[in-house]
């Protein structure tokens, strides 16, 4: 989860978090897997907070608190 970052900025960017390259591929909208994994009412809660996809363009780790970076 990434918080204070507005996601769709990261379109047609590659961007690091830790050590971890990832290249921007699209948009990930809850949909009803959501009732499942969150119980009713799970959707609705979600709507408009959805996220991306991405693709590995260099592995590595990635650790609670390390900053999303766009690299250059």
């Amino acid at each position: 989860m990434v918080s204070g970052l507005n996601l769709l900025a990261l379109k047609g960017k590659q961007f690091r978090i830790g050590n971890v390259v990832l290249e921007y591929t699209g948009l990930c909208h809850p949909c009803s897997k959501m009732e499942t994994s969150l119980g009713p009412g799970g959707y609705n809660a979600m709507r408009g907070h959805g996220g991306i996809t991405t693709r590995v363009v260099e592995a590595g780790d990635i650790a609670l608190g390390d900053d999303v970076q766009a690299c250059l």
